[in-house]
């Protein structure tokens, strides 16, 4: 009882200090490699938007973008003329989710690029391609974008982040550093590693059946900082052996804020959602809300093409700033998850 005594006023006291000033800066990751886990929510599928998910639209970007938000997965498909496009996938649920009025023949088969980007979801949102997702990367320098590509047939692998690769580089090779590959296997991880220099990966077992004995091995030996999983896979001592292997976890998705503090005291760091926002768990975004002025994008190969500029958002001198606030010691994120496992732990 003295024990629970002690926690509780703890928690007042600590809240109390921090909900006046609460910053994004204040929920630093405990991987000092990982700079992108300082913010705990990823915008799933770039976000909902009037209550509909997975439109990797671009209004959809826009709208979680002005809520605060500043990584973001999106969902990448092959096309059937062998590009990108920001699509779930091709299952005739999506046309009519979204109502397209796809031709029947079409239908839970690839469309070319031009044909994907013909059909507005919805009436009103625009699809995307991958070209329009590195040029949002290019004009907004806070941002980072998730990469799930879904596939892990190698030659499928191979051709996808072959794309990848070709067309950041059309733009600025150096945007790289804000793009982060979903990776599903170690040997994927492998074949990956060997064909683009990312800065960032996740390694992320939706679609593995590697034990958490497996994973945290694998984690500690390979040096990966980050972790993503469906959240009916966390448990606590699934969190403690990826911690003690130095990774931070991201469950995906929730939408819903119990859940989240639920997956926040087992040990979990950040998490994937549709619709959550900062200001729905109570987190001031102001430290990386402020608009800076920077300079207007340009492409650093001029040779880079401008077809489909028309799709991303008009470059302006004053965008939202770079999230580069010093991180304390220690962080509110981890010292907020430490006191809930306490309690949750008694």
């Amino acid at each position: 009882m003295n024990r629970i005594l002690k926690l509780m006023i703890t928690c007042v006291f600590a809240l109390g200090a921090w909900l006046p000033s609460m910053t994004g800066a204040a929920f630093a990751a405990s991987a000092p490699t990982e700079e992108w886990t300082k913010y705990p929510l990823i915008a799933h599928a770039l976000g909902g938007i009037d209550g509909v998910d997975y439109t990797n639209s671009l209004e959809a970007f826009k709208t979680n973008y002005d809520k605060g938000q500043r990584v973001f997965e999106v969902d990448l498909s092959l096309t059937q003329d062998g590009q990108l496009a920001a699509r779930h996938d091709w299952e005739g649920y999506l046309a009519t989710k979204f109502e397209q009025n796809i031709p029947a023949d079409q239908l839970n088969e690839p469309l070319t690029l031009k044909e994907f980007k013909g059909y507005k979801i919805l009436k009103d949102y625009t699809p995307l391609s991958f070209m329009n997702v590195v040029r949002i990367l290019e004009k907004y320098p806070d941002v980072y974008f998730i990469t799930d590509t879904k596939e892990t047939d190698p030659a499928l692998v191979q051709k996808q982040f072959t794309l990848i690769k070709d067309t950041v580089n059309k733009v600025d090779p150096a945007l790289l550093d804000r793009l982060i590959p979903e990776i599903y296997s170690p040997e994927m991880m492998t074949q990956v590693k060997n064909l683009v220099p990312f800065k960032h990966v996740i390694f992320s077992i939706y679609m593995s059946s590697m034990e958490p004995n497996e994973v945290a091995k694998y984690v500690k030996e390979n040096q990966i900082h980050v972790v993503a999983m469906p959240f009916e896979r966390a448990t606590r001592s699934y969190m403690k052996k990826l911690s003690d292997a130095g990774a931070v976890v991201y469950v995906h998705s929730l939408n819903n804020v119990d859940d989240v503090n639920k997956y926040l005291a087992m040990g979990v760091h950040g998490v994937y959602t549709d619709f959550l926002s900062y200001k729905d768990l109570g987190i001031d975004t102001t430290a990386w809300t402020q608009p800076v002025t920077v300079a207007s994008a340009a492409p650093a190969n001029p040779a880079a093409s401008n077809t489909e500029a028309a799709a991303t958002p008009a470059s302006s001198t004053a965008v939202s700033g770079n999230a580069v606030a010093a991180e304390p010691k220690p962080s509110a994120w981890e010292m907020l998850k430490s006191i809930l496992s306490d309690i949750f732990s008694i």
